[in-house]
C-alpha cells in the first residue's frame, strides 16, 4: 500500500537550521581568519596579538544572543515598529553628522561610553523593513508610478542624504540597489525600475564628478598602474595576496600581505588574506557558505505565504548578497575600491550584530513557511 501523500503547512514550526547552522560555520570561520589576519597588526599596534579577537568575540557572543532571541519573536512585530525604527535610525544618522567620531575625513561613527558603533549599519536593515511594510500596504498601487514608486523613493532619499553627507557614497549605492531589488519583489513595473536605474546612474555620476575624491578613486580604477604606491595600492596589494595565495593557499597564518603591506587586512580586505592563506579552495568554499546561505533565504522567502514576511525574508537575504558581492567585487578588483565589510567575516562589532540580527528575523520567518508532511501531520510541530 503507498503511503499518505505528502502535504504543506504553514503553521509554526522550527525554524530553518541548515540557514542558522552555515551562518554560524561563517562567523566562526571569520573568526578564525580574523585572528590569522590581525595578529601581526595587534602585536605591533596594542602589544596584543588577540586584541582584534578578544574585542570581536564580544560582538559575536551579543549577535548570537540577538539571533536566538530575535527567532523567537514573530516577524509581524516587525511591521508595527517600522515607522518608529525607521524615525530612530534618521535621528541617529542626524546625530552622527553633529556628534559622530571622524576618522580618515568621514563622521560615521558614534562613541559612547568606549563604546563605538556606525550607525549606517542599521540603515540597511531599516530601509527593508519599512520599504516591506509599505509595498505590503500598497500592494494593489505598486504597478502605479506615482501611488506605489513614489513612496518608496521618499523612504530611501532621506536615509541616502544623511549618509552621503557622512560621506558613504559606496553605501547609497547598495542602499539604491536594495530599493530596486526590493521594488521588483513589490511587483512594480520593469518599465519604472528602468527610468530609476537612469535617473540614478545620472544622479551617481554628477555625485562623482563634483567630488573629486570621488573622480580620482574612479579614474585610478580605470588605470591601476597610473599610481601603483597612492590611490591603488590597497587594491594592487590585495590582488597580490590573492596571487600569492594559488589553488591551495600559503597555509594558515602565513600570509605575507598581512605583515603591515595590505591596509585593512583584518577589515575590508580580509578576503585577501584568506586568499593568500586558504588559496582558491578557501575562497571557494566560503563563497559556497554564502550562496547556500542566499539560497536559503530566497527558500524561506517563496514558502512564505504572508506577503510582508516575504518581502521581508527577500530584502533581508538580499542585503547579504549585495554585501559580499560587493565586498568580493573590490578585494579582486571587479569594481572600484569602497568600504564594504564582508559579512560575519570581517572585524566590525556594529556589522557582525545587526547581520546576526537580521538572520535571527529571517529564522523567524522560516517558523511560519510551509513544510513538507506526511499523512496530514506536521513532521516535529512546534505549536
Amino acid at each position: 500500500m503507498e503511503n499518505a501523500a505528502k502535504k504543506t503547512i504553514a503553521n509554526k514550526h522550527h525554524f530553518d537550521f541548515p540557514l542558522f547552522a552555515v551562518i554560524l560555520i561563517i562567523c566562526v570561520f571569520g573568526l578564525v581568519m580574523l585572528f590569522s589576519a590581525s595578529y601581526y597588526y595587534g602585536q605591533v599596534k596594542y602589544n596584543s596579538g588577540t586584541y582584534f579577537l578578544r574585542k570581536q568575540l564580544i560582538f559575536f557572543g551579543a549577535g548570537l544572543a540577538l539571533m536566538l532571541g530575535l527567532s523567537h519573536f514573530k516577524f509581524t512585530i516587525w511591521k508595527k515598529v517600522a515607522p518608529f525604527g525607521y524615525a530612530a535610525v534618521l535621528l541617529i544618522l542626524a546625530a552622527t553628522l553633529i556628534f559622530g567620531v571622524e576618522l580618515n575625513g568621514a563622521k560615521r561613527w558614534i562613541n559612547i561610553a568606549g563604546f563605538q558603533f556606525q550607525p549606517s549599519e542599521f540603515a540597511k536593515f531599516a530601509l527593508v523593513i519599512v520599504l516591506s511594510s509599505v509595498m505590503c500596504s500598497k500592494r494593489v498601487y505598486m504597478q502605479s508610478f506615482m501611488l506605489g514608486i513614489v513612496p518608496c523613493i521618499g523612504v530611501l532619499v532621506p536615509l541616502a542624504i544623511l549618509i552621503i553627507l557622512q560621506p558613504n557614497f559606496s553605501l547609497v549605492i547598495i542602499l539604491c540597489l536594495i530599493t530596486y531589488i526590493m521594488m521588483y519583489l513589490g511587483g512594480s513595473r520593469l518599465s519604472h525600475r528602468f527610468f530609476l536605474v537612469v535617473v540614478g546612474v545620472i544622479a551617481g555620476l554628477l555625485v562623482i564628478i563634483f567630488e573629486g575624491y570621488r573622480l580620482q578613486r574612479l579614474t585610478s580604477y580605470l588605470n591601476p598602474s597610473a599610481d601603483p604606491t597612492g590611490a591603488n595600492y590597497q587594491t594592487l596589494q590585495s590582488c597580490i595576496a590573492l596571487g600569492n595565495g594559488g589553488f591551495f593557499g600559503q597555509g594558515l597564518n602565513y600570509s605575507k600581505q598581512k605583515l603591515l603591506f595590505l591596509p585593512e587586512r583584518e577589515n575590508d580586505y580580509i578576503f585577501a588574506i584568506i586568499g593568500e592563506e586558504l588559496g582558491f579552495v578557501g575562497c571557494f568554499l566560503l563563497l559556497a557558505a554564502y550562496f547556500f546561505a542566499i539560497y536559503r533565504g530566497i527558500l524561506i522567502a517563496m514558502r512564505c505565504h504572508d506577503r510582508f514576511g516575504r518581502l521581508l525574508a527577500g530584502g533581508i537575504t538580499s542585503v547579504l548578497a549585495v554585501q559580499v558581492l560587493i565586498n568580493i567585487g573590490v578585494v579582486t578588483r571587479a569594481i572600484p575600491s569602497t568600504g564594504q565589510t564582508l559579512p560575519f567575516v570581517s572585524y566590525g562589532g556594529t556589522s557582525l550584530m545587526v547581520f546576526m540580527a537580521a538572520m535571527g528575523i529571517l529564522l523567524n520567518i522560516s517558523r511560519y513557511t510551509e513544510v513538507d508532511t506526511e499523512d496530514g501531520e506536521p513532521k516535529k510541530a512546534d505549536e
